[in-house]
């Protein structure tokens, strides 16, 4: 089936937004309110040099029904500002984001209605200033936006929005130059599933689409010989997952789908970084915005990674970031935590770092770390399981709030509780 792209030409009517564009762009500006203040939350800091490239920008506006909307470039542009502001009145010197926006479509009529939207915009004094707007294929203008944001400063802070149409137009290849060359990038890509599982053939990993994302043959013969979609989606996750964290030099991810409430078309939102707490951050976006999204694994650690005695085929309650799903993950993680512990820890006796056992472990889970501090502090209130410290040493037998320096340790002795599994 063929994506249907969306189109603008100056004098002719906007494309109508469909709900998958409208849930991206909330993500993508929410994610940015919240990237900027824990970038800024030291109250001395006054300023803050960012990046923010739109790889697939679109012509920046859309007809929803009877009204028009901002498209990505605009959605992010206020983002930014609106971030800034809250800032500045919080801070008795001021606050200025030192910013950069490099938008960037292949399609010369797309570029020049942006050009035509920017300039009836609050923005327009900014063309060419801090906002770069051009014509062409990411693919060919990464290396010198990637070099441009180097010439910036030594931080390398930037934020790569790659809203692809399908699921090919950015290759592995090209993510792995941005994560090799830039100390702090986040990489948010759209990954159309259902596009893919429509075109898999026994010939895919040999076009172009599969040669950009290093398609593995076996990956399509797997595919077409399951029965159903979701089955198709879970194999799909479960293969991909690894492959991408190999394949793209991202050290952290999280690999969720975004759903549509009037569209059966699924897309996999990757998020990818090399911080476990800018990865924190995306999970804990999704389960504020739980309506958006969903992943068809399960609740806890390990949730992700495909099982051979599984049957994928088989029907399963798709994972929905809902209040049952936290439920679910919390008394997964309460059960799963003792066994991790005691398995990172180098001996009984020595406790292990609770953001380092979190770090290793969150890229296969939908947990957040307050997520697995909740469950940490069940296991030692509740269930005697657990017993956590200070980074000197010191016991916390009452902390509610625990810090990603904190350390846990198992105890000698099981709850009778727990040891009845109850």
């Amino acid at each position: 089936m063929a994506i249907k792209h969306y189109v603008w030409k100056l004098g002719e009517p906007l494309p109508k937004i469909g709900a998958h564009s409208l849930a991206k762009h909330d993500v993508f500006a929410t994610y940015i309110d919240s990237y900027i203040k824990i970038l800024s939350s030291n109250p001395r800091r006054r300023e803050l040099n960012l990046t923010i490239v739109d790889g697939f920008c679109g012509g920046g506006a859309y007809q929803n029904g009877s009204v028009i909307v901002p498209g990505s470039p605009l959605r992010v542009l206020r983002a930014v500002k609106a971030a800034e502001a809250s800032l500045t009145l919080t801070r008795q010197n001021g606050f200025q984001m030192k910013s950069q926006f490099f938008f960037v479509d292949k399609r010369p009529e797309h570029i020049e209605y942006l050009q035509h939207e920017l300039m009836k915009s609050e923005f327009s004094d900014d063309i060419s200033a801090s906002i770069s707007v051009s014509t062409g294929l990411f693919e060919e203008k990464a290396a010198d936006i990637i070099q441009r944001i180097k010439a910036r400063g030594s931080s390398h802070r930037a934020l790569f929005f790659l809203d692809q149409y399908g699921w090919s137009a950015v290759s592995f290849a090209t993510v792995r130059q941005i994560f090799a060359r830039l100390r702090n990038p986040e990489v948010l890509l759209t990954f159309s599933v259902d596009s893919l599982i429509d075109y898999f053939s026994n010939q895919t990993v040999q076009t172009a689409g599969g040669r950009a994302i290093e398609l593995d043959p076996a990956m399509g013969e797997a595919i077409k010989a399951l029965k159903t979609e979701q089955g198709q989606r879970h194999l799909i996750q479960g293969f991909l997952y690894k492959h991408i964290i190999s394949s793209t030099g991202a050290d952290f991810y999280t690999p969720f789908f975004i759903r549509s409430a009037d569209s059966r078309r699924s897309y996999w939102l990757l998020h990818l970084s090399k911080h476990g707490r800018a990865r924190d951050e995306m999970a804990r976006l999704h389960w504020t915005m739980s309506n958006i999204f969903s992943h068809p694994g399960d609740a806890g650690f390990n949730a992700l990674g495909y099982d051979p005695s599984v049957d994928p085929n088989q029907t399963r309650l798709e994972f929905d970031f809902g209040v049952d799903a936290r439920k679910d993950s919390l008394a997964a993680a309460i059960e799963q935590l003792p066994r991790m512990i005691r398995d990172d820890a180098q001996d009984a006796t020595t406790p292990v770092t609770l953001g380092d056992l979190f770090r290793a472990h969150c890229n296969e889970s939908p947990l957040t770390f307050e997520m697995v501090a909740e469950a940490v502090i069940q296991l030692r209130d509740t269930y005697a399981e657990i017993d956590v410290f200070t980074q000197e040493g010191k016991v916390r037998p009452a902390a509610k709030i625990l810090k990603w320096d904190d350390l846990v340790r198992n105890r000698a002795q099981k709850s009778f509780i727990r040891r009845m599994g109850v």
